[in-house]
């Protein structure tokens, strides 16, 4: 084989695998070094609305996946019905900064912040009431943007889970534990909120940060007579 002809297969492979990775989920999300740069503004707390929403179409992180986005529709300002949900090609993974599929080495990682509150245990029967955490980009600067549809486990002292929800476009999620597997005095000593970051489907790479956060449990005093 020439070296011209060594060179065009060489050429032809690295064009092959960067197209994997760069390859976009649909047609309209721009690739890596076109002229203009990325054309979609990438959003955190779910698709935006009003006048801004009708002159773009925005894609939304995804929490529980870094392989993949969703797509907004610029009519109803929500994810779109059709496809709203798109995956990058193998070896690929969602840019939230660029609004890209990347390899997956390219991609930062987006700083969180969790924070939980009070919730209320009662006794008669045994419940646990209120659970509830908010997920936050974390920025040096800036608004601290809602994360949107991500999953928190909410455990209590020892580690057994109490319930899982998902998070609102506020970066809220609730639940209230109906059967708790312990005590109220275990309970009593408050409870764990985690996220576990977006990288659990994708072999372990999150883009969205892991984050924790400690809540308390108050009893409901009962009535006097």
């Amino acid at each position: 084989m020439t070296r011209i002809a060594r060179w065009a297969t060489t050429a032809a492979a690295v064009a092959a695998a960067l197209g994997s990775f760069a390859a976009p989920a649909y047609a309209d999300v721009v690739q890596p070094g076109s002229p203009g740069g990325p054309t979609r503004e990438v959003l955190t707390a779910g698709c935006a609305s009003g006048e801004d929403a009708a002159t773009v179409a925005p894609t939304v992180v995804d929490a529980d996946s870094a392989a993949s986005f969703y797509r907004c529709d610029p009519v109803t300002h929500r994810v779109a019905a059709q496809d709203g949900h798109a995956t990058c090609a193998p070896g690929g993974l969602f840019d939230w900064n660029r609004g890209l599929c990347e390899p997956a080495a390219t991609v930062p990682e987006m700083a969180t912040r969790l924070t939980a509150g009070k919730a209320t245990l009662s006794t008669k029967p045994l419940k646990v009431i209120g659970l509830h955490a908010t997920l936050v980009r974390a920025r040096a600067a800036g608004p601290q943007d809602a994360i949107w549809n991500a999953t928190i486990t909410f455990k209590d002292t020892t580690g057994k889970v109490l319930c899982v929800a998902k998070t609102d476009v506020a970066g809220r999620a609730s639940c209230d534990a109906e059967q708790p597997r312990s005590g109220a005095e275990v309970l009593s000593g408050g409870y764990t909120a985690e996220y576990a970051g977006n990288g659990a489907v994708n072999g372990g790479y999150d883009t969205v940060a892991q984050a924790t956060a400690q809540g308390g449990i108050r009893a409901v005093l009962p009535p006097q007579v």
